[in-house]
């Protein structure tokens, strides 16, 4: 069966991290690879009324330029002996993109360092589509260079359902990978219910074909284990991370903080998530 990766492209040309990271994982599990661009009307163009007719005419402006790119993605997919269609969609972009990553095995997405449009309080484009979408989410920093993906996963793997459709999720890039680090975090209290058919994490991948070394995470880092797993995959060259995305409430994380939050906004570590 052939797997199916969507890319958003929020630049056009198509640009930046997120395209090479997809770019990468698509050659790596040989994927077909659609790219998406969203014209968005933001809701502040219907605050005049006299200007809504000269902003719906650069909307359709912008869409027409935006399709015509579908020649570009086409050559760009042919360099690399990919396949794949290039879209374009109209309407708000976190509404579209959910909508669409139904359709996929993945959705990669690009997050700005400058966290312009995914605050930290965690309600911008990509965290609201994370939250949103049902797949996995690639979230690839705008500053990852991107050298190497998929060749040594770390898992932060925490028992909790999001954790395991994020495992779930990233499988085609585990049986690939040349090296998978399981950091086992889940309590024993957690156990009775782990979400997978198996609570022996390395059990379970290995019975889907992945061999995995797993250490325990230290009970000190439990509390708050960001800093450690993005010092981990720093400390092991690890250029993939793997984990579920708010385990607890984003209210909860945007309060009191939060794996998820620490990592959305700190980590140059590709990161692929879901909940």
């Amino acid at each position: 069966m052939t797997l199916e990766l969507l890319v958003h492209i929020g630049r056009l040309p198509p640009q930046g991290a997120g395209l090479r990271a997809a770019l990468a994982i698509a050659a790596r599990i040989d994927a077909r690879l659609d790219g998406m661009h969203v014209v968005d009307l933001p809701a502040a163009a219907f605050t005049v009324p006299e200007a809504v007719p000269m902003q719906l005419d650069a909307v359709r402006q912008r869409s027409t330029d935006a399709k015509a790119v579908g020649a570009d993605w086409s050559q760009l997919l042919e360099s690399r002996g990919l396949k794949g269609n290039w879209r374009v969609g109209n309407g708000d972009t976190v509404t579209l993109l959910c909508h669409a990553s139904a359709g996929y095995d993945m959705l990669v997405m690009e997050r700005s360092s400058t966290m312009r449009g995914d605050a930290p309080v965690g309600f911008g484009v990509v965290s609201r589509t994370v939250f949103g979408a049902s797949r996995g989410v690639l979230v690839v920093p705008e500053a990852a260079p991107v050298e190497t993906l998929g060749e040594h996963v770390l898992v932060a793997w925490s028992g909790s359902r999001e954790s395991a459709l994020a495992v779930r999720s990233s499988l085609p890039l585990l049986r690939k990978a040349a090296r998978v680090t399981v950091i086992d975090g889940s309590r024993d209290e957690d156990l009775d219910t782990c979400a997978l058919p198996d609570t022996d994490i390395c059990g379970w991948l290995d019975t889907h074909g992945v061999k995995a070394d797993v250490r325990r995470l230290d009970a000190a880092a439990q509390p708050s284990p960001g800093p450690a797993l993005l010092e981990l995959a720093h400390q092991e060259k690890a250029d993939l991370i793997v984990m579920g995305a708010w385990g607890r409430s984003r209210l909860s994380e945007m309060v009191l903080g939060g794996t998820t939050r620490f990592l959305f906004m700190q980590s140059d570590v590709p990161m692929l998530v879901a909940h």
